[in-house]
């Protein structure tokens, strides 16, 4: 399995295979808008990465830089995919390329079940949330 960050002058070109498992993961996780993460990347700004073996795409993530006033930090925006067990690991690649850019942390906003399968993660903040009629 292999982590690509694809350029973004090509992202368009992978766009319509992985848009659509982007988009109902981060419908499920209720974080965040589709559109300005899908404008992000189309732009250039945020960056696609695919796991991928054989030609064939098993996950998508998109991760965007943030500089606070206290300190840059990598932003997985979203993720999908199918056989997580088998890309996972490939986390990794993320974490360096964080390092590589001068980020002091990586950061995901998303469901509870990430704290299982992420063990070098903790939970740092909580989002808590009321329906209002």
């Amino acid at each position: 399995m292999d982590l690509v960050c694809v350029d973004p002058k090509e992202v368009h070109k992978l766009w319509p295979f992985v848009s659509d498992s982007l988009k109902r993961a981060m419908y499920r996780g209720g974080l965040s808008s589709f559109s300005a993460m899908e404008s992000s990347v189309l732009a250039g700004i945020g960056l696609l990465w695919v796991a991928c073996k054989d030609k064939s795409i098993f996950a998508a993530a998109v991760t965007e830089l943030q500089q606070t006033e206290w300190r840059k930090v990598c932003v997985i925006v979203a993720c999908s995919g199918k056989d997580m067990h088998l890309w996972l690991p490939l986390i990794e690649g993320i974490e360096k390329f964080a390092r590589a850019e001068g980020c002091s942390a990586v950061r995901i906003a998303g469901r509870r079940g990430w704290v299982r399968v992420l063990e070098d993660y903790r939970v740092k903040r909580v989002v808590l949330e009321k329906e209002l009629d």
